[in-house]
């Protein structure tokens, strides 16, 4: 038997995203996420494993086919996270953005 935990944040996005399982992009703004977490048994003291995260939808746009919580890796929501909010990876963004249909926003001369 595995002990877990459900810990909760809220995450915020300032350009247009992607998660897999998601057919676009996703709005800039905040969302909820809920992640699963359970009991690493070989760690000398007590640490937490995680296993999935839950993002919670509130656009209605970005409720495709009634998906309102996707389920993603957390290595994957932090990836998109750490590319959200990193001005030095500007054109990997911009990139990203276009690769989904969306237009990229130049924040260089903001």
């Amino acid at each position: 038997m595995s002990i877990t935990r459900t810990t909760h944040r809220t995450v915020t996005f300032f350009h247009p995203f992607h998660l897999p399982g998601h057919p676009g992009l996703l709005s800039p703004g905040e969302y909820e996420v809920d992640t699963i977490e359970k009991l690493d048994p070989d760690a000398a003291m007590r640490s937490y494993i995680k296993l999935e995260c839950h993002v919670h939808l509130w656009a209605k746009e970005d409720m495709k086919d009634g998906i309102d919580v996707l389920m993603v890796e957390p290595q994957v929501l932090e990836a998109a996270l750490a590319l959200d909010s990193d001005p030095l990876r500007e054109d990997e963004r911009n990139q990203m953005i276009k690769s989904f249909g969306g237009r990229p926003t130049d924040n260089a001369a903001a």
